[in-house]
């Protein structure tokens, strides 16, 4: 039976692949920093009746500390391995440019990079002894195609990204799967507030739903990366041919 844990699990993306692993049979562990949400969402979901298990932990997952706590109460409690890492955990605090000392993206890279290192520094032990595992780094399509009007998580964002391409160089030649999810607009209590009604983006929005089951899909496939939805990889190629018109596009649209 998998093992997984989800970092960022309470909420958006991370709770709609936490309720899809719950009712396929998995034991689901979710962390975040809001203990009172992880509670709730794990309420939630029991309430509808699956044959997996669900528990969650309070904390930040890029505090070594914690890592280490998450990984010593889901073999405690379940007898071994965490076998499936989620890396959803991120934060985008929607300064501009000019508006975001060094400091934020210190902050963001902790928040946005340091926790998927800190996660995966923490499971790999564990899956090198089972002979097999998958991490998923979910990093955005920002991560190859930064903006101006998000700066730090751009840059933290970018750096999930170079680590998820250095992860599975490491891991090339083992049986531990990584894929890397960039995904484009999707709906969540952290995006909505800042796309305005009726705008280009918000046309193209999906739901965390349907990125969840998209994830799902292409880690059964053993898929090396996720774009979703269809025009992210179009929109890379935009900016790689013609970046200085791209990028004037990009104040237009990236809102």
């Amino acid at each position: 039976m998998t093992i997984a844990w989800i970092t960022g699990g309470g909420t958006g993306i991370g709770r709609a692949l936490a309720e899809r692993l719950y009712h396929a049979g998995a034991r689901v562990v979710i962390s975040g920093r809001r203990n009172v949400v992880l509670e709730e969402t794990v309420r939630e979901l029991k309430a509808s009746p699956g044959p997996g298990e669900l528990m969650s932990i309070a904390g930040d997952a890029s505090d070594s500390a914690h890592v280490r706590d998450v990984v010593a109460r889901t073999k405690d409690r379940w007898g071994g391995a965490i076998t499936l890492l989620i890396n959803n955990a991120g934060a985008n605090d929607y300064h501009r440019f000019f508006e975001t000392p060094a400091g934020d993206y210190q902050k963001s890279f902790e928040i946005n990079c340091l926790s998927a290192i800190r996660a995966t520094e923490g499971v790999l032990p564990g899956m090198r002894d089972a002979g097999e595992g998958a991490i998923v780094n979910i990093s955005s399509v920002y991560g190859r195609w930064a903006s101006s009007n998000s700066a730090s998580y751009s840059v933290g964002k970018f750096a999930v990204a170079g680590y998820t391409d250095v992860l599975r160089q490491a891991l090339v030649d083992t049986s531990i799967h990584i894929m890397g999810v960039f995904p484009g607009f999707i709906e969540t209590a952290m995006t909505l507030p800042f796309v305005q009604p009726g705008s280009m983006k918000s046309r193209f929005g999906k739901t965390p739903d349907q990125l969840a089951e998209k994830i799902l899909q292409s880690l059964r496939r053993k898929k090396a990366e996720l774009c979703y939805p269809w025009y992210v990889p179009w929109v890379w190629r935009f900016h790689r041919w013609m970046p200085v018109l791209s990028d004037r596009v990009a104040r237009r649209v990236k809102r």
